[in-house]
């Protein structure tokens, strides 16, 4: 009996494991109808996550090609803008990968900070000429803002497509500022001295043309006023004439109404003649030189002449009559301390207006020139504050007429926008004390080379028709833009990679 009744426990024990075992199974269904939508999104948002790293990876590879674009842009180990890449630029990370980059460059001669994406103020870039502001003429960009966009194709599970990564990189440059402009005879229509081709041969007489209006300019009608108070013809630097060709009378010493011809240039600093040397002076004439000018100060009453003012009429030596108007990429001649540069009109000084000391405002002037660095005029010299082995220094600025002897200090208007003047020095004075910094390294950019009043910068105003056509002197709020900038030196900029972000 007692085996029946074991042989019965047993046989109820074994049904009730089977009731387990279906509910086991039951709740195993039902946990896997739960973890396959959990697998499959967990699937998709991994394929999303790769391809958003993918797509990262390739818009980094967009900048990385274009970056060693940029700095293969040399020529015999010198920068060469002429070979910057233009872009738009695209390619394949690889040759087995989906993931690919579409690049574009933008090259500015200003901080593109603030600029928008993409910006109207860019320079433009011609593949195989280079690059070209026609703002300012310069052909030499400071910055290049890099926009690339990595995409790993169009995924099917839904993945993002595509990662936008701007960056902005500072050119390192021997001289941001590179000479050539117009030498623009005052009057209407507008004539300009033109050598008649971009080459010329060594003899050939410049006559005046009408202003090239191409963007960038006609090359015949591009000089650079240099340091020696040479003009040198851009366009003429060439193996047959390594120095280029300057502006020279046609005999040695200058007679009133020789031919001026294009004739040889010496090296930088030793012209081929005295007589190659052209003094801008206070009347907006390019005057000749003499023998003893770079001792003397002494210059002829002979000046860059036209025979007349109309269109195909050569260039002449004469009376100092006719008015040039040079753009400021002319460049600044021998201007030096204590005249001061403007960095965006790099061909044009702080100047006190028509020589009164007690006019509205100052302007930026074509930079005064003489050989003899002493016998420039008093109203482009002001005296300030040493930088010589400081990072700033604070004090007056000022002039002093040749008249009547007495201080004339820079003083600020108090309020941005407004004009600056000269007025007598008063010891103290708030909106007479000026704070200059120089270039070094502990400066950010945009403080590099200000003068600084107050929470106000030295700058460029409007272009006032009354003075010449020339831009009024300001203060203005402070941003680190070129015309606030003043005796800038070459390799104001360090080449660095900045301001690298997602869009």
């Amino acid at each position: 009996m007692r085996s029946v009744r074991r042989d019965r426990a047993l046989a109820t024990d074994d049904q009730g494991s089977m009731a387990i075992l279906l509910l086991v199974v039951l709740l195993g269904l039902m946990l896997g109808a739960v973890l396959v939508p959990m697998v499959v999104t967990t699937s998709r948002a991994s394929a999303f996550d790769k391809t958003r790293v993918q797509a990262l990876d390739a818009a980094q590879a967009g900048i990385d090609v274009t970056l060693g674009g940029i700095r293969a842009g040399v020529t015999a180990g010198v920068g060469d803008s002429t070979r910057l890449p233009c872009g738009p630029g695209s390619g394949s990370v690889n040759t087995a990968s989906i993931a690919r980059y579409d690049v574009v460059v933008e090259y500015f001669v200003t901080d593109p900070r603030s600029e928008p994406y993409p910006s109207t103020r860019a320079m433009r870039c011609i593949p195989g000429y280079g690059t070209y502001d026609s703002a300012t003429g310069r052909t030499t960009p400071a910055f290049a803002r890099i926009t690339s966009v990595g995409s790993v194709g169009t995924p099917a599970n839904g993945s993002s497509p595509s990662r936008t990564l701007t960056t902005t990189y500072v050119f390192r440059t021997s001289n941001v500022n590179i000479l050539g402009g117009l030498l623009m005879l005052e009057g209407t229509p507008s004539l300009c001295a033109d050598a008649g081709g971009a080459a010329p041969t060594e003899g050939s007489i410049p006559v005046l043309r009408a202003c090239t209006s191409a963007s960038p300019a006609a090359p015949q009608q591009v000089f650079a006023y240099r340091s020696d108070l040479t003009l040198q013809l851009v366009s003429s630097i060439t193996n047959a004439y390594p120095n280029g060709l300057c502006l020279t009378p046609a005999r040695t010493p200058a007679v009133a109404g020789d031919a001026v011809k294009l004739l040889q240039c010496g090296p930088l600093g030793s012209p081929a003649s005295y007589t190659q040397q052209w003094s801008y002076n206070d009347s907006a004439n390019y005057q000749a030189a003499q023998a003893d000018s770079a001792t003397t100060g002494n210059l002829p009453n002979l000046c860059l002449n036209a025979v007349s003012q109309a269109a195909g009429q050569s260039l002449v030596v004469g009376g100092c009559g006719n008015v040039w108007r040079p753009t400021a990429a002319v460049g600044p001649g021998a201007a030096a301390l204590p005249q001061w540069i403007n960095f965006a009109e790099f061909g044009r000084c702080l100047d006190v207006t028509y020589q009164d000391v007690n006019y509205a405002f100052l302007i930026s002037y074509p930079c005064k020139q003489n050989p003899f660095p002493a016998a420039k005029l008093w109203n482009q010299l002001f005296t300030a504050p040493s930088l010589a082995g400081v990072v700033s220094a604070t004090g007056q600025i000022y002039t002093t007429p040749v008249a009547n002897g007495t201080k004339y200090c820079l003083t600020s208007p108090g309020t941005a926008g407004g004009y600056a003047t000269v007025r007598p020095c008063i010891t103290g004075s708030a909106q007479q004390t000026w704070t200059l910094y120089g270039g070094d390294a502990s400066l950010s950019y945009s403080t590099k080379y200000t003068i600084v009043n107050g929470s106000t910068c030295l700058g460029l105003g409007p272009v006032n028709a009354a003075a010449s056509f020339s831009s009024t002197i300001v203060v203005k709020s402070c941003t680190g833009a070129t015309d606030q900038k003043w005796n800038a030196v070459a390799n104001t900029l360090n080449p660095a990679q900045r301001d690298t972000f997602e869009r």
